[in-house]
């Protein structure tokens, strides 16, 4: 395991940079890990559904069914919908009809639609981080380092201790 070390801005935190989270990049730099920024982009692409989920969850059927704006500005049915549609009384009415709007068309309009599958390929898409990942992660190592615990022969418990020295 690769021992922690000071961080030289933030001294009083302790980071492990050797080989899990930083690379050594010319005298005295660190750049991030090539294989964790691509773990992270393919996780956080992937959680914008689930994040769409949650919204949903959250907001229920209003977004969907929400009045049209035109609605709220006809003179017939105008206060009656503000009256019935207003949840909080500390908050005005119109604000509250201005925030389900915005739920609607984050969730329910094609430019809602578009935004989501841009944020899920907006920073790669997810499939080609899941290549970028496999083919630079050291599988080898972690196969000697399973075969060990299991007690299997060809096992290594040294395999990553050996790489890290310099």
């Amino acid at each position: 395991m690769p021992q922690a070390t000071r961080h030289p801005i933030w001294p009083n935190r302790s980071f492990i940079f050797r080989v899990w989270v930083f690379v050594p990049f010319g005298p005295g730099s660190f750049i991030p890990h090539s294989i964790y920024c691509n773990v992270g982009r393919c996780l956080s692409g992937e959680a914008v559904w689930r994040e769409a989920e949650i919204l949903c969850d959250i907001a229920g059927g209003i977004p969907s069914t929400f009045p049209h704006e035109k609605d709220f500005q006809n003179p017939v049915t105008g206060e009656l919908l503000l009256k019935y549609t207003k949840r909080n009384p500390k908050m005005s009415a119109e604000d509250q009809a201005n925030f389900w709007r915005y739920m609607g068309d984050t969730l329910c309009s094609a430019t809602g639609a578009i935004i989501n599958v841009g944020n899920y390929h907006g920073g790669g898409s997810p499939i080609m981080e899941q290549i970028a990942i496999t083919t630079q992660y050291d599988i080898e190592s972690r196969k000697k380092l399973v075969k060990y615990i299991a007690g299997m022969s060809g096992g290594d418990r040294e395999v990553f201790s050996k790489k890290m020295k310099p």
